[in-house]
């Protein structure tokens, strides 16, 4: 494992000793500033400082150019609104103060709207999203020492297993080519 300051607007994935290849399981390291690699010779590719496990052309390119053309429309901080802290809120049974020093997988993150919430709450939040939406969410949250931020399949998460106090997924399901597959994986994480 390693330890290491990427930076894109701030301080960002500080540290990426959580991050493993999503195929072999195996943990990565960075060869350097542009390449994470495993010991079997798997290499990923390290844009603006994010760590990327999926093709740049993908499903979700639309996403991707939604949110970085409007990275703070759904942000509370952004907005003054409360509608997104409210919406997780709900989700959580209004438990938002049990985040607190919760380990939390954020699974679809767009441009960091929970990202923000989850963060707000004292959670350390490992975030991805199959866009790269996540230029947005790092412009948006990228500063916070407690988020770890990749781009990535849902299907082929590049964290350890059975690691999370909480995974939460909001608003993604429905838009995965495999839902019900998207569910067993987004399961083996808890």
């Amino acid at each position: 494992h390693f330890h290491r300051t990427h930076v894109l607007g701030g301080l960002l994935n500080s540290d990426l000793s959580c991050l493993v290849d999503p195929e072999t399981r195996a943990p990565l390291r960075l060869l350097d500033e542009a390449t994470l690699a495993d010991n079997g010779g798997g290499h990923h590719p390290v844009v603006k400082g994010i760590p990327r496990f999926v093709p740049e052309d993908n499903y979700a390119q639309s996403f991707g150019k939604q949110w970085n053309r409007f990275p703070k429309t759904q942000l509370d901080s952004h907005t003054g609104l409360q509608l997104s802290e409210e919406r997780l809120a709900r989700c959580m049974r209004g438990e938002l103060a049990d985040l607190c020093g919760k380990l939390v997988l954020e699974a679809g993150s767009g441009a960091g709207r929970f990202t923000e919430i989850l963060l707000k709450h004292g959670a350390s939040v490992h975030s991805f999203d199959y866009s790269n939406a996540v230029e947005a969410n790092a412009q948006n949250n990228g500063s916070h020492p407690d988020l770890t931020l990749v781009q990535a399949d849902i299907r082929k998460i590049p964290f350890s297993r059975a690691s999370y106090d909480y995974v939460v997924c909001l608003g993604v399901l429905q838009h995965t080519p495999d839902p019900e597959g998207s569910i067993r994986c987004l399961w083996e994480m808890v």
